[in-house]
């Protein structure tokens, strides 16, 4: 078998044994679980996406194998799936009017993540949707039963049954976030592992000017729409969806508050400081979420660039 099979294998079956790694309920295993998505990536954006291709079929029937078809089809779902499409947008030139153009920018590519993540989020509501309760009740019967399961000598008091209340509204939306970030960060640790070994195929996506596409303003306003207008279940997966679309314009207000930072004379301490704030408080968050959604017409980040003098036999 050639080497170059070899490694992409290896690959996919590496990915699916640090998927696996979080059903042992350590803390380490959940830290390798965050991780599954990195060797697909990092094959895919190093060797092509036919070579990702290969090693997400590998992960997938490695998952199977060694777990169980359960446990496969939510590899399939939560890390095959997202990782193929990552290397698959990624390496793919837009085309304009037949012709190919540049690469589609990382903006677009979180934002079809976060569609993808809304997908699921259907899905789910039409498969639990003749289910006593629908699906809020069904998720809210889920979380009682991971509590259960992970602290099997725990009473279920007051106080779980409190935040499981207070989850169950934004569940879906909470789940997506979660996962939509992970993907951003193995995304990031793929590319700058790539680029520290000189294979990346394309250059470094460039964070810091992440931009929502246009056609995510009509999603978020479909999805608002039937917050208004729908009722039970139909408004509690809108209500979710809403808060899904919005993400990839936080991280669009990222990007414009890592440009400001520049203008600090410590950079470093001034983001440190913010998203110290952001952990603690959820204020900022929404700041960087509204800073995003307005940038298509405001251009606070071609504000925060230095000037650079048209003629510079002026300043000397």
């Amino acid at each position: 078998m050639p080497r170059e099979t070899i490694i992409v294998i290896g690959a996919g079956l590496v990915s699916a044994l640090l998927s696996i790694a979080a059903t042992f309920g350590s803390g380490l295993g959940l830290l390798l679980a965050y991780f599954a998505l990195l060797p697909i990536i990092v094959i895919g954006l190093s060797q092509g996406h036919r070579t990702a291709t290969f090693a997400t079929l590998s992960g997938m029937f490695s998952a199977i194998l060694l777990s169980n078809i359960y446990q496969g089809m939510l590899y399939c779902i939560s890390i095959a799936l997202p990782a193929w499409l990552i290397v698959f947008t990624a390496l793919i030139p837009q085309t304009t009017n037949n012709t190919s153009s540049q690469l589609i920018p990382i903006g677009e590519i979180i934002s079809r993540l976060a569609v993808l993540g809304g997908i699921f989020v259907v899905i789910s509501s039409i498969i639990f949707f003749d289910k006593p309760g629908d699906l809020p009740h069904t998720i809210e019967v889920l979380l009682n039963k991971l509590i259960a399961h992970n602290s099997p000598n725990l009473n279920i008091t007051t106080n779980h049954r409190l935040l499981v209340e207070q989850m169950v509204p934004l569940f879906p939306a909470i789940a997506v976030s979660s996962w939509l970030l992970m993907s951003v960060i193995n995304t990031v640790v793929a590319q700058a592992i790539l680029i520290k070994a000189d294979l990346n195929l394309i250059p470094a996506f460039q964070y810091s000017k992440i931009t929502a596409p246009e056609w995510l303003y009509w999603a978020l306003v479909s999805s608002g729409v039937i917050v208004l207008t729908g009722s039970g279940t139909f408004e509690y997966v809108g209500r979710n969806l809403a808060i899904i679309f919005l993400i990839p314009f936080l991280f669009t207000g990222l990007g414009v508050i890592h440009t400001a930072a520049r203008q600090f004379r410590s950079p470093v301490i001034a983001l440190i400081i913010f998203y110290f704030f952001t952990i603690i408080l959820s204020w900022p968050a929404f700041i960087a979420i509204l800073l995003g959604f307005f940038e298509r017409w405001t251009n606070f980040r071609q504000k925060f660039l230095p000037t650079i003098p048209k003629d510079k036999s002026k300043l000397d």
